[in-house]
């Protein structure tokens, strides 16, 4: 057993996980590389993490992810006899080794397993200290310690479940001393939720996320900054362009956003485009950008001229990923043939989505009065005009319509 891992393979563990060094993320890998090639079995369990996509590894590294490389140096890590790969291992969903178990020599227990990552631990290895941290989260002594929960009580299950997570506080808190950050979403779950008997401190869990921001977790500096947006907007954008900097693409929706309509920066649609179309470039898929970008050109404005069949183009990619905020403006599209052919049913469909919508309210008005797609019902159609009775289109519908002598509303011939 080894007292600690090759040099090169706490340099790139350093680099990867500990003190997330972006620009050397290539350098690291090699580094891995090198070590397993010459029979490392930490340096494969590692590079294992490296292939296993951005649940191992922080995606600001580039790193492709690899299925097959994952699973193979897995196996390699454990077939070898790393205790952190056979440890570890247990963490990758879906996986199961070859050999049959997770346990190989040189040891004979998942018990001896568990005491040489805590002795490496122990002995300052800042990365054992997060495994050891993340198995008392997620109840993982009893199996590295034999215990049965179906034969034992729930009292003295949830028992466990507290002694443990008041094991792991203590080390989250001595590796974010040394500027380590894994684990720290783990952290924030317990000081919230108040799961395993552990007091809820919502204040405690926002320190830690402004930690977590200042040590460049971009998932972090998009949450910070958007809490910051009513407090300190300057300080907000500042995170959100860190997070982009460390290529999180989640950002561009949020500075965008900071642009467009209603947005708590100066108006300036170009800028807002810009963003947006550079989030979609990412991921065409966003939905947030989809339709935003697509509400840019169903308004048009600062020199973007509107352009209705770009803007249902949005609305229709956000709409596939179950999202409809913009159904109002879609089912105007719809409702008047714009940059779409004209089909009262997909319009009403769109409208019924949210009917206190403004546009919603109108087109309904508008289907219902006119009886356009439905039997005409006045009547019901003012009723949705009257929600909003200063709206230049209702103004201008209203001006075809009279009260009745009975009270009710019809068609001026």
């Amino acid at each position: 057993m080894k007292k600690k891992f090759d040099s090169r393979v706490e340099k790139a563990v350093d680099i990867l996980w500990l003190h997330m060094q972006f620009e050397r993320g290539l350098e690291a890998r090699g580094l891995l590389e090198e070590a397993a090639k010459e029979g490392d079995a930490d340096a494969c369990f590692f590079l294992a993490r490296c292939y296993a996509g951005s649940c191992f590894v922080n995606a600001s590294f580039g790193l492709e992810e690899d299925d097959a490389l994952t699973e193979e140096y897995l196996n390699r890590s454990i077939e070898n006899g790393s205790a952190v790969g056979m440890f570890g291992g247990k963490r990758f969903g879906g996986f199961s080794p070859r050999s049959g178990s997770f346990i190989h020599a040189p040891y004979q227990s998942a018990k001896e397993v568990w005491d040489e990552v805590e002795r490496l631990a122990e002995d300052g290895q800042l990365f054992c200290q997060i495994l050891l941290a993340n198995a008392y989260y997620y109840g993982d002594p009893a199996y590295f310690f034999g215990i049965d929960v179906q034969r034992i009580s729930r009292n003295e299950w949830e028992g466990k479940l507290h002694e443990w997570t008041l094991k792991a506080i203590p080390i989250y808190e001595n590796l974010i001393a040394h500027g380590v950050m894994m684990g720290l979403v783990n952290y924030i779950d317990i000081v919230r939720s108040g799961d395993n008997g552990i007091p809820k401190n919502e204040e405690k869990a926002k320190q830690l996320e402004r930690i977590g921001a200042d040590h460049n977790m971009s998932w972090y500096q998009i949450k910070v900054g958007k809490d910051l947006e009513g407090i300190d907007l300057n300080k907000a954008e500042e995170y959100y362009n860190r997070a982009l900097q460390l290529h999180d693409m989640d950002a561009c929706y949020y500075l965008g956003k900071l642009y467009s309509f209603n947005g708590k920066r100066a108006r300036d649609l170009n800028k807002a485009k810009y963003y947006f179309e550079m989030g979609l470039e990412a991921d065409p898929e966003s939905t947030g950008c989809n339709n935003l970008l697509g509400e840019i050109y169903f308004y048009g404005g600062d020199g973007i001229e509107i352009d209705y069949r770009k803007a249902v183009k949005h609305f229709l990619a956000a709409s596939e990923m179950d999202n409809h905020w913009a159904f109002g403006m879609l089912g105007t599209c719809y409702l008047k043939g714009l940059g779409v052919d004209m089909d009262y049913a997909k319009a009403k469909k769109e409208f019924d989505r949210f009917k206190p919508d403004v546009l919603s309210a109108i087109g309904l008005g508008e289907i219902y009065a006119y009886g356009l797609g439905v039997q005409a019902d006045i009547n019901r159609g003012i009723g949705f005009w009257q929600k909003y009775p200063d709206h230049p289109r209702v103004k201008e519908n209203m001006q075809n319509f009279k009260k009745g002598l009975l009270g009710g509303w019809k068609r001026k011939k």
